[in-house]
């Protein structure tokens, strides 16, 4: 793609299985515009949809936006999945031209995939000449799912300016977030991403991913629960989890069979942070941010919270704008298509 000149925005793109978010930014942050776009649900729960079907909501959301793909400067777009892993290592004092010959051979400890079919990145995030070590965030994913992520960008002529792991998109996110003092400024942060199919939870640290863990949880588990449960259609209960009217304290049936399923979420996240408390130093105190698409679901933060026995929040990035000013509605499912789009801006 060739990459415009002038004020033109840098676009951040969510390529998710539920829809597709998009945010658009100006230099310096000036001017933030959204939009999502839902995958129509036939084909979001059963087979994939096509390059072309999700080409054709990138251009309805840029539509939506007064854009165009390639009015834009440039969009970056997230690749997420079992074979996106983001783990920081350490690797012996050296150059930084020796870095990647010496990261392809060390992530072979690292990966549990064979490394020749993995695209690797990496950056450093802190050098120890006395101990002579390099602190690495290493960062890969399949060739195969690299492709697929930048297939709906080519039908319609584009190509990506830059690709980023989810889990550093929506650390990209927590941490400008915190410089606009939406969030606190503890150097530890735990953001929850809740997505369709499946979760992202991250460990940041300075503004950084220490430790990220994808978890095979997403909000269709919630809609699945509910339509088992009252025997109602998948698209029944699916309206009932995006009712502004809705809330996991209701006495219904709904909410009960989503409460039950939220338990099995808040399981695996006391796992995790025990697994955490192992390999680094986690606050005794701390609040767990939720964003996605599911924590627009009311009394969600505050039931995990409950259960998990720490204090959960929605994280809406899109709420206030860099000069003060309030936007409407931005939500939390924006949360990674806005860390994409701060890459550039």
């Amino acid at each position: 793609m060739r990459m415009g000149v002038g004020s033109g925005p840098w676009a951040g793109l969510d390529i998710g299985s539920y829809s597709v978010k998009l945010v658009t930014l100006q230099p310096g942050g000036s001017r933030c515009r959204f939009a999502e776009a839902v995958i129509p649900r036939a084909l979001a729960n059963d087979e994939p949809p096509t390059p072309a079907i999700l080409a054709g909501l990138i251009e309805d959301c840029m539509s939506r936006t007064d854009q165009s793909p390639r009015g834009c400067r440039g969009i970056s777009v997230a690749v997420s999945g079992p074979d996106v892993i983001v783990k920081q290592i350490t690797l012996p004092f050296m150059d930084e031209a020796e870095i990647p010959g010496a990261l392809r051979y060390e992530a072979r400890k690292h990966l549990p995939f064979d490394v020749e079919s993995m695209v690797l990145d990496h950056q450093v995030l802190g050098r120890n000449p006395v101990e002579r070590r390099l602190d690495v965030l290493l960062a890969t994913v399949s060739q195969a799912r690299l492709e697929r992520a930048l297939a709906p960008l080519r039908e319609l002529g584009v190509e990506a300016g830059i690709v980023d792991a989810a889990p550093l998109a929506l650390a990209n996110a927590l941490a400008q977030a915190a410089d606009r003092d939406l969030v606190d400024d503890a150097d530890v942060r735990l953001l929850l991403d809740v997505g369709h199919r499946e979760s992202w939870l991250s460990l940041c640290h300075q503004g950084h991913p220490l430790f990220t863990r994808r978890l095979d949880w997403g909000g269709a588990r919630l809609t699945e629960a509910v339509a088992a449960s009252t025997g109602c259609t998948v698209e029944r209960a699916e309206a009932w989890k995006l009712d502004a009217g809705a809330s996991l304290g209701d006495s219904g049936a709904e909410a009960a069979a989503a409460r039950g399923v939220v338990e099995s979420l808040a399981e695996e996240l006391r796992r995790s942070f025990a697994f955490y408390r192992t390999i680094a130093e986690l606050p005794d105190a701390f609040t767990l941010r939720l964003s996605g698409g599911t924590a627009r679901l009311p009394g969600l933060p505050e039931r995990l919270g409950e259960v998990v026995g720490v204090p959960v929040s929605a994280f809406s990035p899109l709420e206030v704008l860099d000069r003060g000013t309030r936007i409407q509605a931005g939500g939390p499912q924006y949360a990674q298509a806005y860390g994409l789009a701060l890459r550039a801006a």
